[in-house]
């Protein structure tokens, strides 16, 4: 008796509840156009497509002498990490969070849309103020560093009279601290 010919469990079928079989015409035929404001993207791991939504430059920010905005805007997607984005704009964390005002990693506390700035544009980081970097344990020690006469206490006293401006602070306590000097 031959393989295959009489018993049912014997016969070979071919599975089609997948799909067609693959062949070299379909494999090779382009992608269909994405829909209005959508790109392929092909994923580097597994190759394989997917659509993603198309990155926009935004219209408000402010423009560089090529006409060119200097920001991109990048709408957050469940997917996005933040050091992917900064990976795939070739831009620093510390750009990407001064150009949006936040700290920190967490993109759920990031606005939506990202302004992400181009790479290499002029005036890029320079067009986001930055804010003082110091915090106040830190400016208690540098200003009892310049001023030595004085204990903790009383340089955070004098950080808190000034509203914690460093400068100021340190000139009261230096006046201060020369009165004190002449008055002995």
């Amino acid at each position: 008796m031959t393989e295959g010919g009489i018993f049912s469990w014997k016969v070979q079928k071919i599975d089609t509840h997948r799909g067609p079989a693959a062949s070299p015409e379909v494999i090779t035929r382009p992608l269909p156009p994405p829909p209005k404001n959508m790109e392929w993207a092909q994923d580097k791991t597994s190759r394989e497509w997917r659509l993603e939504p198309k990155l926009q430059v935004d219209s408000d920010t402010v423009k560089d002498h090529d006409g060119q905005g200097l920001f991109i805007e990048h709408i957050i997607q469940n997917t996005d990490t933040f050091q992917g984005i900064c990976l795939k704009y070739k831009v620093s964390p510390t750009e990407l969070r001064r150009a949006n005002y936040f700290s920190g990693t967490n993109l759920f506390l990031a606005p939506n849309p990202l302004k992400v700035p181009r790479h290499g544009a002029v005036g890029s980081v320079s067009a986001v103020p930055t804010k003082d970097t110091l915090t106040s344990i830190q400016k208690i020690h540098k200003l009892m560093y310049a001023v030595p006469s004085l204990v903790q206490s009383e340089a955070k006293c004098y950080l808190e009279l000034n509203d914690w401006g460093l400068e100021e602070a340190l000139l009261d306590a230096k006046n201060n601290d020369e009165n004190d000097n002449i008055n002995s």
